[in-house]
C-alpha cells in the first residue's frame, strides 16, 4: 500500500504548504526538480540557461526498454512554477508551453500549486503535443511514496529534503573519487546495462551537439586521469572501441557480469576533450 494513500486531504494540504515554504525561490525549486525527475527515471535531466530559457526551465529524456532503448527515446520540455497553493496555473501558461515544444517532443508542467480546469483541458487537446500536468499535491504524494523529504507519519522535514538534495549533488564526490569538484553543468547519466552489453556507450546528446559533424573519433579523459579514444558512429548517439574502458571501470568482469555505473559528462569544447566521471570501486 502506498503511503500517501493513509493521509487525509486536509493533511495534504498542510504537508503541500510546508512544501511550498521550503524553496525561497523558483530556481531551488527547479534544482530540486532536476534531482526528483533523476530519480523518477528520466534521463540527462537538465536546468536550462535562465538567463535565456524562454519559458522551458528543464530538459530531459525517457529512454525506452530492452533493445529498444536507444531508438524509443522521449524527449521532454518542462517547465516548473513555485505558486502559492491558492495561485493556479492559468491556461495561458500551458499554452505557452505548448507553443515552445518541438514536433515530436512532450511537455511537462511541475507546479507547487495546482491547474484551473481549462489548463487541464488545453494540455490534452492536441495529441501531436501532449503536456504532462503534475500538480502540488500530485507532487507531494510521489514524494511521500518515495521517501524524499518527508518523515514518517509523514512529517515534512527540512532537513530530509536538504539530504535529498545534497545528496544526489554530491554522489560524484561522495561515489565517485576524483579530485575535483563536480559542478551542475555537467550531465548526469547512466551507463546502461545494454550499452555495456552491446560495448557501446550512449552520449548525452547536448555533449554529442557541440561535436564537429566531420568528427568521427574523439578523445576522452575519466575521472582526471585516464585517457581513451573513442569512436563516434554514423548515427552519432553512441561510442565505440570502449570495451577497454568498460573493464577498466568494472562495468565488465572478467567472467562477463555487467554493473551498469552512474556517470557525468562535459564537453571541453577549447580542448575538444570529453570528460568523464565515474564511480570507481572502492
Amino acid at each position: 500500500m502506498q503511503i500517501s494513500s493513509n493521509i487525509s486531504n486536509e493533511e495534504i494540504k498542510s504537508l503541500q504548504k510546508s512544501f511550498y515554504e521550503y524553496f525561497e525561490t523558483g530556481y531551488a525549486f527547479e534544482d530540486f526538480l532536476k534531482e526528483y525527475l533523476l530519480k523518477m527515471g528520466l534521463d540527462e535531466v537538465e536546468v536550462t540557461q535562465r538567463s535565456r530559457d524562454g519559458g522551458i526551465d528543464l530538459t530531459a529524456i525517457r529512454k525506452g526498454v530492452g533493445d529498444f532503448s536507444e531508438i524509443d527515446i522521449t524527449h521532454y520540455y518542462i517547465q516548473a512554477k513555485r505558486y502559492a497553493l491558492k495561485n493556479k496555473i492559468a491556461v495561458k501558461s500551458v499554452r505557452e508551453l505548448k507553443g515552445t515544444i518541438p514536433f515530436g517532443y512532450k511537455g511537462m508542467f511541475i507546479t507547487t500549486s495546482d491547474f484551473t480546469g481549462d489548463a487541464v483541458k488545453e494540455s490534452s487537446n492536441d495529441p501531436s503535443k501532449p503536456v504532462v500536468l503534475i500538480n502540488g499535491k500530485s507532487l507531494i504524494t510521489s514524494c511521500i511514496d518515495n521517501q524524499i523529504g518527508f518523515i514518517f507519519k509523514p512529517i515534512f522535514s527540512s532537513e530530509q529534503m536538504d539530504l535529498f538534495v545534497k545528496k544526489r549533488k554530491s554522489d560524484a564526490s561522495a561515489q565517485i573519487n576524483v579530485k575535483n569538484n563536480i559542478v551542475n553543468d555537467y550531465i548526469e547519466k547512466t551507463i546502461t546495462a545494454n550499452d555495456i552489453r552491446a560495448r557501446i556507450v550512449s552520449v548525452p546528446s547536448s555533449v554529442m551537439k557541440q561535436f564537429d559533424i566531420a568528427l568521427k573519433s574523439v578523445s576522452v579523459i575519466v575521472n582526471d586521469k585516464d585517457k581513451y579514444f573513442f569512436n563516434i558512429n554514423k548515427g552519432r548517439n553512441y561510442f565505440g572501441g570502449v570495451t577497454a574502458f568498460l573493464r577498466d571501470y568494472n562495468m565488465i568482469s572478467d567472467e562477463g557480469v555487467i554493473t551498469p555505473k552512474q556517470s557525468k559528462w562535459k564537453y571541453d569544447a577549447d580542448n575538444k576533450i570529453v570528460k568523464i566521471y565515474i564511480e570507481e570501486q572502492q
